[in-house]
């Protein structure tokens, strides 16, 4: 199946089947302390909680575009979460177009964006770089894609390759397609000229995208490769910028969790 993502302002869409299977609704962990950090915590510190958290703080609503924020959390379990969220007064659902279900942040829900936002922030400046297994590329162009600053991009449209050169071959190869109000991503050919090409590691682009390397330090470095028209190449590292995570200043000596993606 050809899958392919358009982002229109903060709206993403991935074509995909979706999955109908369940899981059973595990109980809640109980610390049983009257603190209120425990009682929080009790609400969102289960795996995945968070990071449904942080799909719902960017505006995505549908189950389907939530999950594309979550590659690795399984459809049934993201429905759990997502059924635990909203009986708890986190979450509201809505019925949607066609009678889909939408989830929306309730007012409590909402405040989190601060706890969320911090705990990146203190991510981005105690913890050492990604992982190996931290390194997924359909996440990472995903994740860049739909940050990419949309004031920035070009009035006619650029495509431009992207080229993974450690990962298996049906992830290798990316096609951002980049034009006034819209960003696309696909993983076949899109039939239009490709204006820039890059190729680096998975690694390498997480470097760049989290701040630890410029685009002229990777380049300087041949942990990145870019060729393509002057102008397109211009424009790409103009709209694609990084994390907004990107400006925290890195502790000296960070923590370290495991043997990071190399560039």
């Amino acid at each position: 199946m050809d899958c392919q993502t358009v982002v229109r302002s903060t709206e993403v869409r991935w074509i995909e089947d979706e999955t109908t299977d369940y899981e059973r609704e595990e109980p809640m962990h109980r610390y049983e302390q009257h603190c209120p950090v425990a009682r929080a915590a009790e609400l969102v510190s289960e795996p995945w909680t968070l990071l449904v958290v942080r799909e719902l703080l960017r505006g995505n609503e549908r189950r389907a575009d939530i999950a594309k924020g979550l590659p690795r959390m399984s459809a049934s379990l993201l429905t759990v979460r997502l059924r635990t969220l909203e009986n708890c007064g986190l979450v509201t659902g809505l019925a949607g177009d066609r009678g889909e279900k939408r989830y929306r942040l309730t007012s409590a829900g909402r405040e989190l964006q601060s706890v969320v936002e911090q705990l990146g922030r203190w991510g981005q400046r105690w913890l050492d770089r990604p992982r190996l297994d931290d390194l997924d590329p359909a996440l990472l162009v995903y994740d860049i894609s739909r940050q990419i600053d949309r004031t920035r991009l070009p009035r006619t449209p650029l495509v431009i390759e992207v080229t993974f050169t450690d990962t298996a071959r049906q992830r290798r190869r990316w096609w951002l397609s980049l034009s006034e109000g819209m960003v696309s991503i696909r993983r076949t050919e899109p039939g239009k000229r490709v204006a820039a090409r890059v190729a680096c590691t998975p690694g390498a682009l997480a470097d760049i995208w989290l701040g630890h390397q410029t685009w002229l330090q990777a380049v300087r470095d041949h942990a990145i490769r870019v060729t393509g028209d002057a102008a397109a190449i211009r424009s790409l590292i103009d709209c694609v910028g990084t994390s907004p995570y990107a400006v925290v200043p890195r502790a000296a000596t960070p923590l370290t969790t495991g043997v990071r993606g190399g560039a």
